[in-house]
Order: C-alpha cells, then structure tokens, then sequence
C-alpha cells in the first residue's frame, strides 16, 4: 500500500493531541492515530509517543532527537500537549551586571486533592494553599508547586491525585529529590542571585537548600502569617533559612 500523500505518525500524534482534551490517555491517542493512519502499527504509534514526549526515557538511537517534543506524560498513561518554559522568565541580553536576580515562589503541594486529574494549582484543597497560591498567582514572580512525587510542576501542568509525602521518605530520596527539583528550576529562571521563598514546610525545603547555594541563590522560609493581608506583617514574616535554622536549635 503506497502512504504517498498521507500524514506521517509524528504529525497525526500531534495533531491528536491538539484535538484531545487534556489530559488524555495514551490508548486514546493510540485510536485518534489509527483511526487515520489504519496501516500502522500500534508498536508503532506507541514509539512515536514516547519519542515525543519530553520527560520519557529515550533510547540512545532517537531517530527524533533534535525535534521539539509533542507530548508530556503528567501520569502513568496520562499526557498533555508540550509548553515549553515562558520566555519572559529569563533575563534580557545585555542587562545590567547589577540587576538583582531573580525572586521565586515555590509552594508545597498539601491538603486534600481533587479526585480527578486537573491543573496543579487547582489540585490541592486546603485553605493555606490556596491563600499561597493565590498570593503567587497575583505577585508578578514566577511561581511553581513543589510535589513529593513529580518535583517542580508549572501552576498548569495537569497531573493526577496522589499520596506521596516528602516527609515519609528516606534521607536519601529527600536529597536527591533535591537535587531533581533545583536542576528542574535553573532550566526555567536563572538562579545566580536568585532568591527562592518556599511556602509549606520544612520538609520541602531542607532538601533544597545545599542544591541552591551551589547555584548561588539564597533560600528563604516565610512563617506561617506571610500571606497575612497586612503587607508590614508579611514583611516582618519573610525570613532567611540560616535564621529559622538558629531559632530551631534554642528551642
């Protein structure tokens, strides 16, 4: 049978996931591209989604390595379509060697969690969480949510309800989740300067702060009251990590 004149499969699987409502299953995409490309293979379709999705292990021999990915997996045979980081995070050419760096929110995923897979910024039902992220979404600064299970999510990646806790893991995982989420984060924002204020917890900050020195940026530990309405109090709230870690060894 001649394909002359037909779609080729990277195209239909990108074409299906535009057409998709997100998240979509892997099976769904699957059908979508078969449902047009008949004399093709599934073992073949399901390669293509893997090539094209940006955070799927990828063989040494990608015969698509070099393009843009298609897909990002926020699931176990869940995906959404691939957005790459906005340019607006990184810095003009040529700015000023004194320009302050970079002020980052990162908010720790808590609470209770939608029973379905949605938006992570809408995924998390508590109130405090809601009230930081709120903050964040209103604050002009790149903000992301810290998960336990999926590192640094962007406030619209779609994932699904889960039940892994930082704080319930080994020293190691902790450390090298660490590690995950800081090389996630200097992909997105530049980190020389930087500071990163983390809103949720110890647990999720601990594990970050030898990864962001490194990186030359100073992580901070707001108390509880800083995403109190009254701005003086938030001020006096914001306070460096060195200081909570003082503050903790004489009580």
């Amino acid at each position: 049978m001649s394909t002359a004149g037909l779609p080729t499969i990277w195209e239909l699987v990108a074409e299906g996931a535009a057409a998709l409502p997100e998240p979509f299953s892997r099976a769904a995409l699957i059908n979508w591209v078969s449902a047009r490309r008949p004399d093709v293979g599934v073992a073949s379709i399901a390669a293509h989604i893997q090539f094209a999705t940006d955070n799927a292990g990828h063989s040494e021999h990608d015969p698509f390595a070099g393009r843009v990915p298609l897909l990002h997996r926020v699931d176990r045979g869940l995906y959404r379509r691939f957005r790459p980081p906005a340019p607006e995070w990184y810095p003009l050419a040529g700015g000023s060697a004194g320009t302050r760096g970079a002020h980052v929110l990162l908010l720790a995923s808590s609470g209770a969690t939608a029973e379905a897979p949605g938006p992570v910024a809408g995924l998390f039902r508590s109130a405090g969480f809601a009230r930081a992220r709120d903050r964040a979404a209103g604050s002009g600064s790149p903000w992301f949510v810290l998960s336990a299970k999926h590192g640094l999510l962007d406030p619209d990646d779609v994932v699904g309800p889960f039940e892994l806790r930082l704080g319930d893991r080994s020293p190691a995982f902790r450390t090298a989740w660490g590690e995950w989420v800081v090389a996630q984060l200097a992909e997105r924002v530049p980190l020389e300067g930087a500071v990163v204020e983390v809103h949720g917890g110890v647990d999720f900050a601990q594990p970050l702060r030898h990864p962001l020195a490194r990186r030359g940026a100073a992580l901070e530990i707001p108390l509880p009251d800083s995403w109190a309405d009254d701005g003086e109090t938030r001020s006096r709230s914001r306070r460096p990590w060195t200081a909570l870690r003082r503050d903790a060894r004489s009580r």
